[in-house]
């Protein structure tokens, strides 16, 4: 792989994984009800998952995905109806008092980037635009592939993480607080829903 693709892959990661997207926007709804240390643990379980989801496309279950048909159909339905608890378990974090509501944990976001329509589709493309035809074979490609994303998202999902931390201190618990983590969890669902209708 040149310099030149490489490059173009980094930006392509950093823009991808730096845009709101369900992981995104589920991270700074965690780090903004319950701080950065509660998010930390399910970024990590997040990145675990997307090392998976990508070792998969490289091995070929991103084409079968792209070519529609009764897979991508449970898929759709799989990912809105984890999204939508997923979102569930956000707003329960502002409206329940503290203690009263478990803090999410590694185990459900391990499942965020597997059923996430934004995933899938940045790792395709990612795919077929920069290792498809690279002259690498395909334990390199899947090794620089799954490499950057996961750095990319460890990278992005703290930021995200860090902006919600930062919201928590400037307007702190109250009203407010409750009503834009209701405003996150509902736009982390129309980001889910758009994405899969595209």
């Amino acid at each position: 792989m040149d310099w030149a693709t490489l490059s173009a892959f980094a930006i392509f990661v950093a823009i991808m994984t730096g845009t709101p997207g369900p992981g995104n926007l589920t991270f700074m709804a965690i780090g903004a009800s319950a701080g950065y240390r509660t998010a930390f643990p399910v970024i990590i379980a997040s990145q675990i998952g997307s090392v998976v989801l990508n070792i998969f496309v490289a091995f070929g279950l991103g084409q079968l995905m792209a070519r529609g048909g009764p897979l991508v159909t449970v898929f759709k339905f799989a990912s809105m109806a984890y999204m939508t608890y997923l979102a569930w378990r956000i707003v329960q974090l502002s409206i329940k008092p503290k203690g009263e509501v478990t803090l999410p944990t590694f185990w459900e976001g391990l499942l965020i980037h597997p059923l996430s329509p934004k995933t899938w589709a940045m790792s395709l493309v990612a795919f077929t635009s920069f290792f498809a035809a690279n002259g690498l074979g395909l334990l390199e490609n899947t090794a620089v592939l799954t490499a950057g994303f996961l750095l990319g998202g460890l990278i992005s999902h703290s930021m995200w993480a860090m902006v919600g931390v930062s919201i928590l201190k400037v307007i702190g618990e109250g009203a407010l607080m409750r009503g834009i983590t209701i405003a996150m969890a509902l736009a982390m669902l129309a980001a889910t829903a758009w994405s899969l209708l595209l």
